[in-house]
């Protein structure tokens, strides 16, 4: 149990420090110097779950792949983040042990998930801008465009991919729920973000 503890408690650490370096420098909302700082203990621990765990070597080299083949690696934290697992795992390599099916199917689902992603941030950015554009033509709005985005905008392919993992006895229970844990930590911070980015909108009210 206290194994299983660890993993969820890693995860969701993993989720929020991920999410606060986005929002660092997609938002500027946190600061960047602390995000950079961040990014190291960040780092060190995917890569001790990488090493030391079968499981979260499969799941977070899939990830890694799928984001630096759709190019989100993107940024000066993730840049240390990013040094820092490489050289622990070049150190460590010959300790790895990858499921490789499970690998495969988890790198195409999260590659799916970062390239639907993008599109539903598009749609998402052109709602906004049609919301205060008189001479807009509109966009396709349809139920299915609108279970796409809420779909890909929470990345639910990877999270599919790991719930058939389960049922398929693929890979433990534990790892479905650990990154439902990621994913809830890294939109907890994100939605902290945004409400305060609102806050700054709105500016001090008067009496």
């Amino acid at each position: 149990m206290l194994e299983y503890a660890l993993i969820l408690l890693s995860y969701g650490l993993l989720g929020a420090g991920i999410s606060y370096i986005d929002q660092a420098y997609d938002t500027s909302i946190f600061n960047k110097k602390t995000a950079n700082i961040v990014a190291i203990p960040s780092g060190i621990l995917m890569a001790s779950l990488i090493i030391l765990d079968p499981p979260s070597t499969t799941i977070f080299l899939a990830m890694f792949i799928a984001l630096a083949i759709t190019g989100k690696i993107d940024n000066p934290a993730f840049y240390i983040g990013t040094g820092i697992l490489l050289i622990l795992l070049m150190i460590l390599h010959n300790s790895l042990k990858i499921e490789w099916l499970p690998f495969g199917i988890l790198i195409f689902s999260g590659i799916i998930d970062e390239i639907g992603n993008d599109w539903a941030d598009k749609r998402i950015k052109k709602k906004v801008a049609n919301k205060y554009d008189r001479n807009s033509l509109g966009m396709n709005n349809s139920f299915l465009h609108r279970l796409g985005e809420k779909f890909f905008l929470h990345r639910f392919m990877m999270k599919i991919a790991i719930l058939l993992l389960v049922i398929f006895s693929l890979i433990n229970w534990i790892y479905f729920f650990a990154f439902i844990l990621f994913d809830l930590m890294y939109l907890l911070v994100e939605q902290y973000s945004f409400s305060i980015k609102d806050s700054i909108g709105r500016g001090p009210t008067t009496g």
